[in-house]
């Protein structure tokens, strides 16, 4: 659905549940789907870097303020509304999705600042269960909300921090940085690099008039994903106190460099070797690819690309049949020059460079001959690098639906 058309769709919905109050105004965000091209929850867990971008989908928050200290909060989605007193949040699993936006008030309230009520509607066209960072974007488009509605807004390396609290305390659940980093900094048409150390963006150009970025997903998710998924969790801390018998000053395995590595990693076991190689390569295509985006090489993108996904299936052995057979089906396609499995693994989907003349076809084609050897017709999503989350304009009359 275009943003547009999702912001009237918002607008209108909140005029129904609300009323139209012409002395305050209707603040309207939205915060885009997230795509990881390099990096991701591996490099994270090692304070290392990823390429990102903002997507086509997105999350619209329509909001007013309030005075009684209550928060309302409408789902466009479900078609929900919950009622929850801002003196006394918490978790409450039947709340479901609106946990998210609740989570940021909670946390919001703790770093100081006072919202005196607040009444929302949340919508939005981005799918469920692909990987393009839909909690993330929930709560970004929330925290900013929060700080056009208040008086003293967070800085956005720190609303980036507040959202993985609600993932990670409010939830008690595995979070990541880099979703809200990415839909909080991206850049229409450019590439934004995270680094996992000082938050601070750093954008690359894109080029969307001739390429674009296609996220296939598989349709499949292991039960085994998350077990496995701290499993090298563990062994990176296990990898860490290995690699200081050999190169000294290392705080995290991000420090790692090339030719200390190239010394070192001989002396490792073959096993353990295998997954290190991973993320200190990673770590390094992640710099390449942007020197090499820098040139306007996108066939080097796309070999990167292809490098880290075979780096996954040979030293992380994280993929699984679906993706790897995915795999082989897209990058046959006329007009792709790369693709990488995203996520933590074991399904999941594909982030795929794509030559725009090219990108019709590929879809059509790469849905079909998926479902004829997997029997899945995989949802397929073409982008172009979105601007971050921030305010817009409504796009809407005022008159209150009938």
């Amino acid at each position: 659905m275009a943003l547009e058309d999702l912001i009237k769709k918002a607008h209108s919905t909140f005029l129904h549940q609300y009323g139209g109050d012409p002395t305050k105004k209707v603040t309207f965000v939205a915060a885009p789907s997230r795509i990881t091209l390099l990096g991701g929850e591996y490099t994270e867990a090692v304070d290392g870097f990823s390429l990102l971008a903002a997507g086509n989908h997105h999350i619209v928050v329509a909001a007013q303020r309030r005075s009684d200290k209550m928060a309302f909060i409408h789902s466009l989605n479900y078609d929900e509304k919950i009622k929850v007193s801002l003196t006394t949040l918490k978790f409450d699993r039947a709340d479901g999705w609106a946990n998210f936006p609740k989570g940021v008030l909670y946390f919001y309230e703790r770093t100081g600042r006072k919202m005196e009520g607040i009444q929302m509607v949340v919508g939005g066209d981005m799918p469920e269960q692909v990987g393009l960072g839909i909690s993330a974007a929930i709560s970004a488009a929330t925290g900013l909300v929060c700080n056009i509605l208040g008086n003293n807004p967070l800085d956005g390396a720190t609303l980036v921090k507040l959202c993985h609290r609600v993932e990670s305390q409010f939830f008690n659940i595995r979070g990541d940085y880099f979703s809200a980093f990415a839909i909080c900094f991206a850049k229409k048409d450019n590439l934004v690099l995270f680094d996992a150390r000082t938050f601070k963006p750093e954008y690359i150009p894109f080029d969307s008039k001739n390429y674009k970025l296609v996220v296939v997903d598989s349709g499949v998710r292991k039960k085994e994903r998350e077990e496995e998924f701290q499993k090298r969790m563990e062994l990176f801390g296990q990898l860490l106190k290995e690699i200081r018998k050999y190169v000294p000053r290392v705080i995290s395995l991000r420090d790692v460099d090339a030719e200390a590595y190239e010394m070192a990693r001989k002396k490792i076991d073959i096993i353990l070797r295998k997954r290190l190689d991973h993320v200190v390569y990673e770590n390094q295509r992640v710099k390449r690819a942007k020197d090499i985006l820098i040139k306007g090489d996108y066939d080097g993108l796309g070999q990167i690309l292809n490098e880290s996904h075979d780096s996954q299936v040979e030293k992380l052995k994280n993929t699984c049949e679906e993706v790897d057979l995915l795999t082989k089906v897209v990058r046959k396609q006329p007009g792709c020059l790369g693709s990488r499995m995203a996520g933590i693994g074991w399904g999941g989907s594909v982030v795929c460079l794509v030559k725009a003349a090219e990108a019709d076809a590929f879809v059509k084609r790469v849905g079909a001959d998926y479902k004829q050897v997997v029997n899945i017709y995989p949802q397929i999503f073409v982008n172009e690098p979105q601007d971050g989350a921030r305010e817009v304009e409504a796009v809407v009359s005022t008159a209150v639906p009938s």
